[in-house]
């Protein structure tokens, strides 16, 4: 039988589509490998890597394209998995299939359909069968039976009888070994082809802890599972054989949750020198495992810290003790580790005070080195125990998370509106606090991510520490928002409150507009011509009226945990050109005239048509500097100072 499974249409973050998540979906390769182990034929399809290389293109006639792809591949059966966010996605292309080829069998799995089971086949004709939780054992035996559509003996599926009636099998599917799983077959993705620096393997399953806002507890049943050391190392052996890395991220909601076990993985691993990453909790690791996990190759943890406020951690469940959280940070830094701390705002009962303690438990995390702090909305997650509280108060207000499949067309929207029971990851909690003010905290934190721990850190003392108080202050400098502030918004507030001049504001605007320049190889050089429009590349940046950035950053290395600059403001005399490059922006301390030089090229100009009407206007000041360019055929390094600014936005 040849079965093709159709991958997630998961946005990134930032919103653009040149940054899209192309790894192998790690489901969708465990249940081909099952389905395969049984004698069927198994293909994945990837819209997001279709979409990134132009194939397809990401507008209106995105489903149908994908459908004609997907026909043209001639499946026996049409798999899809589907999270709240991708859901959309996946039900417009079914839709399509289903009334091109109306005998195809069209299934669908993940974690949203699982708790949705019979809501979606009510509402969305198109699909046939759910699978529900782990469907690695399931999966086959529901294919051996889609003939004759009956599956009253396998447990944990949905599906839509003969009669117009949904059936349905009682029953949880699990693995409780995920040793006896066959190995993946990454090659039903173009490895090779996709760029990607690390690749990612299923490292277990489950998790033993309960915060009511997670859907991670109902669909893997909270039963915490680890693959044993002996299975990940002959994993990660293969695909270093395979695909040359060594640098790796070990999937796992909470991979520290069991010691003994994290141990004996590093004991296995450890002389293989592959680098790799983690999820943990900030209570469920210590000084003395942190520096056994370094010692064997872990160079980054992700910490979902979710709330500073001790009452919402209670309320949540979540229960972390929040004084761990900026020593384990640091001892992580300590050991060469990078760290991620992810909080969560937007809980129907957080209150304006708990939301300012995030804000400044986020602050002092975006100060450390080495960590990289996130602040989400939270989103309404169908099976949750929050959820079953609150979900019948849910609102739309069309402000979704960044990760969730593009409303491309009003009936997309119209759907979303029709069916709030099955896409609530669209909607909201009503909360305590305006909607807008979790909006505004979300773009602070983002904005604090992005001057660099230097800066941020030294950003906070002018705010006694806290991000909260310097949101307040952000907030009060306008009457309304109507949108979430950026990254000009906010040095004009900082120009505002110290002015112009002084020199916090030339360090936030150099790092903010640094981290905002995307890294770009430079352009292969060519032969200069003078008769030749030029224009200055995208992604320029000229900082006028600027302090000495790159000694300020120095300065306030050496600074006290309190201390500020007595920096005298009068010194803002330098100009900066921040420019794209492989790595990340550089910038170069440019001198007036060049300065002037670049904002002539602005838009496309023959450096022997701006000689002429310099000569014309009198105006001397750039003469020799274009006169150089026209008759060396260059603009040489030495106009330039002779090194970049390396200490950019990252401090």
């Amino acid at each position: 039988m040849r079965v093709i499974l159709v991958d997630n249409l998961v946005l990134p973050e930032t919103g653009s589509l040149a940054e899209l998540d192309v790894h192998p979906h790690l489901g969708l390769l465990a249940l081909a490998a099952s389905a395969e182990r049984e004698g069927h034929g198994v293909t994945i399809f990837d819209p997001k890597r279709l979409v990134l290389r132009g194939e397809l293109p990401h507008d209106a006639s995105l489903y149908d394209r994908m459908a004609d792809r997907l026909l043209d591949a001639c499946p026996d059966v049409l798999g899809f998995t589907a999270l709240g966010c991708s859901f959309l996605f996946a039900a417009n292309v079914a839709e399509r299939m289903k009334r091109r080829r109306p005998s195809l069998p069209i299934l669908l799995g993940g974690p949203h359909a699982t708790m949705l089971d019979e809501a979606i086949l009510r509402a969305f004709p198109q699909f046939d069968v759910v699978v529900r939780h782990e469907a690695d054992e399931t999966f086959p035996l529901v294919l051996d039976r889609l003939d004759r559509r009956s599956f009253a003996d396998v447990p944990g599926v949905t599906w839509r009888t003969g009669v117009g009636g949904i059936a349905r099998t009682e029953g949880r599917p699990k693995i409780d070994d995920l040793d006896r799983l066959p190995m993946t077959d990454y090659g039903h993705y173009p490895v090779a082809d996709l760029g990607l620096d690390l690749l990612r393997i299923e490292a277990g399953r489950g998790c033993p802890f309960s915060c009511d806002f997670c859907s991670t507890v109902g669909f893997f049943q909270r039963s915490f599972r680890l693959k044993s050391p002996q299975r990940l190392v002959a994993e990660l052996d293969r695909l270093h054989s395979l695909y040359g890395l060594r640098r790796f991220k070990l999937d796992h909601d909470m991979f520290t949750a069991n010691r003994k076990k994290v141990v004996a993985f590093c004991e296995a691993v450890r002389d293989r020198r592959y680098l790799w990453r983690v999820s943990a909790r900030v209570d469920c690791v210590d000084d003395e495992l942190l520096a056994i996990m370094a010692d064997a190759g872990c160079v980054g943890v992700y910490f979902g810290i979710e709330s500073g406020s001790s009452r919402m951690q209670r309320s949540m469940g979540k229960r972390l003790d929040l004084g761990l959280v900026p020593p384990t940070l640091a001892r992580a830094h300590e050991l060469g580790m990078e760290t991620t701390a992810s909080f969560i705002t937007g809980f129907p009962d957080e209150t304006e005070d708990d939301l300012a303690a995030t804000l400044d438990l986020a602050g002092r995390c975006a100060s450390q080195p080495g960590c990289l702090t996130q602040l989400h909305l939270l989103a309404p997650e169908p099976g949750t125990p929050l959820f079953e509280r609150h979900g019948h108060a849910i609102r739309f207000d069309g402000i979704a998370g960044p990760y969730h499949a593009a409303v491309l067309d009003d009936a997309d929207r119209s759907t979303i509106l029709s069916f709030p029971e099955i896409f609530q990851t669209y909607y909201h909690y009503p909360t305590i606090a305006p909607r807008m003010r979790h909006r505004f905290a979300v773009a602070a934190v983002d904005l604090m991510r992005r001057l660099g721990p230097a800066v941020a850190g030294y950003l906070l003392r002018f705010f006694d520490g806290r991000l909260g108080r310097l949101v307040q202050a952000f907030e009060a400098s306008r009457e309304a928002w109507s949108e979430p502030p950026d990254t000009a918004v906010l040095l004009d507030f900082l120009a505002q409150r110290f002015g112009a001049a002084h020199h916090l504001t030339s360090l936030c605007r150099f790092a903010l507009v640094t981290s905002d320049t995307p890294a770009e190889a430079p352009a292969p050089a060519s032969a200069f011509d003078p008769d030749q429009a030029y224009v200055l590349p995208p992604g320029i940046a000229v900082l006028e009226g600027m302090h000495d950035c790159e000694a300020l950053l120095g300065d306030i290395g050496a600074l006290g945990e309190d201390e500020r600059l007595e920096a005298p403001e009068a010194d803002a005399v330098w100009t900066y050109l921040i420019a794209p490059h492989t790595g990340g922006a550089q910038a170069w301390r440019i001198d007036p005239d060049v300065a002037a030089l670049a904002s002539a090229f602005s838009a496309p100009l023959t450096p022997r048509r701006l000689l002429s009407l310099l000569e014309r206007r009198g105006d001397d000041r750039l003469l020799a500097p274009i006169a150089r360019l026209v008759g060396e055929g260059l603009l040489r390094a030495a106009q330039f100072d002779e090194r970049p600014v390396h200490a950019v936005a990252a401090g």
